[in-house]
């Protein structure tokens, strides 16, 4: 019995020393890892940090490309009469929407949700505009009638989606 109680007295704090140890080394072994998993992410950040912000500087040009003024511009001289107008702006808004919709992947949703519904207010502004005034009519017609109606719808969306990409990007910076 004294035997048996001997080996109890060595074994049962070499024991709690053992499980001690074990915790120890466990609670180390994750700390690390979760530090490591840290400095990854942190690293793929700054690796990505570059290619999101261009996708912000090239969603802002694009909703600056297809405002009223800025598409009007450009577009008017290449056509004669309202329905060629409306043609050339909604195939323009089309094609700077399908040339940028791969950005949408560096963008919170609610953000580029907003993109959408600007650019979806722009093609209603111009569709809305051109049954205002007669098919035949000269183009000049239809430019000036978006641009009456531009600040009452379309110029909300726009404010709103620029308002997000700037506070998306501002948070960058506030890390």
């Amino acid at each position: 019995m004294e035997v048996f109680l001997e080996l109890i007295r060595y074994t049962v704090p070499s024991m709690v020393m053992l499980i001690f140890t074990l915790l120890l080394v466990r609670w180390f072994l994750k700390s690390e890892n979760d530090r490591r998993k840290q400095e990854l992410l942190m690293g793929q950040n700054m690796n990505s940090l570059p290619m999101r912000i261009a996708a912000y500087e090239r969603l802002t040009l694009f909703l600056e490309r297809i405002s009223a003024e800025s598409i009007i511009i450009r577009e008017q001289p290449h056509a004669r009469t309202v329905k060629e107008l409306q043609a050339n702006l909604l195939k323009a808004i089309r094609t700077e929407y399908e040339h940028n919709m791969a950005m949408q992947v560096h963008l919170p949703p609610r953000t580029w949700m907003m993109v959408r519904n600007a650019k979806e207010e722009m093609i209603k502004t111009v569709n809305i505009s051109a049954n205002m005034v007669k098919p035949g009519d000269a183009s000049m017609a239809l430019g000036k009638t978006i641009l009456e109606q531009f600040p009452n719808t379309a110029n909300y969306h726009f404010k709103k989606a620029l308002d997000s990409l700037k506070t998306d990007v501002q948070s960058f910076y506030n890390l």
